[in-house]
């Protein structure tokens, strides 16, 4: 059990956050319950405590993001049906009865979040006759469902073991237009959906093009210091390193070797610094 008691919501918002990047769904699921109680008390009262505890957003927008940070935990584990019926809660917040632009804003955006959400647990389920309604839904949003859909596309596919290559033919133009122009969060999702991607190539007998993409990961991940995403690309290069040909196990060799040598530099570079200031 979390010490979540007199936190603020905010502070669990931040929680919730942190848990995500750190793939702690357990945690996610204990925290999400706990914002939810705090800000339904909130609502229900209108009582903040202290200054400092006052929300800083509407309330639509922590009930919200609750129970959709809950829903994802929950699909993350497995939770299907589970996770439906968080998305169903916060598909409509209609009951919170408020009318202010914030918070109509909020409800909206939940209302549209459930509806990319329903298609997520659909595939996920095994339903693939909502695939091209999906991809249709991707293409229509644009960036922001992008590597987010890819990555349930993939996961469909390998769960239920069924070929997406059209869908992922659609789809990759929109890929190679934010490939290098992105934020650091939507690279994290790029490093997961690369990783899905060089499992599902594998899957379908494309050993050589499955290597050339987790190649593409290790080095990715390596110069982001994303220590998850360059475990989960090196441990599967582990696992289909007998696939690879001379050129891909040379090229890894390399790789490896230059990312030693970072590493050796960095700690050399803080360990002069740190003389210094002993100094």
């Amino acid at each position: 059990m979390l010490e979540l008691d007199d936190m603020s919501a905010d502070a669990l918002t931040d929680m919730l956050k942190a848990s995500f990047s750190l793939d702690n769904w357990t945690a996610m699921i204990e925290i999400a319950d706990k914002l939810f109680g705090t800000i339904a008390v909130i609502h229900a009262t209108k009582s903040y405590g202290f200054d400092a505890c006052r929300p800083r957003r509407s309330s639509a927008y922590y009930v919200g993001f609750s129970l959709c940070a809950k829903g994802i935990a929950l699909q993350k584990l497995g939770y299907y049906l589970e996770a439906k019926e968080c998305i169903q809660r916060y598909a409509d917040l209609s009951w919170l009865k408020l009318e202010d632009e914030d918070a109509l804003a909020e409800i909206e955006y939940y209302q549209n979040t459930a509806a990319a959400n329903s298609f997520v647990i659909e595939l996920l389920l095994g339903n693939r006759t909502v695939l091209p309604e999906y991809v249709w839904f991707i293409k229509k949003n644009g960036k922001e469902e992008l590597l987010a859909g890819l990555i349930t596309i993939l996961e469909s596919a390998l769960n239920h073991n069924y070929s997406v290559d059209w869908a992922l033919e659609e789809l990759q133009s929109d890929v190679e237009l934010i490939k290098d122009n992105e934020s650091r969060e939507n690279v994290r999702y790029y490093i997961d959906y690369i990783l899905l991607l060089s499992i599902y190539m594998f899957k379908r007998g494309k050993s050589s093009d499955a290597v050339n993409l987790t190649l593409e990961n290790i080095v990715l991940s390596g110069n982001l210091r994303d220590e998850t995403g360059f475990k989960k690309a090196t441990a599967f290069y582990e696992l289909i390193r007998a696939d690879a040909d001379a050129s891909q196990q040379q090229e890894y060799h390399y790789i490896m070797k230059k990312i030693i040598e970072r590493e050796f530099n960095d700690e050399k570079e803080a360990f002069v610094i740190d003389h210094r200031i002993a100094d």
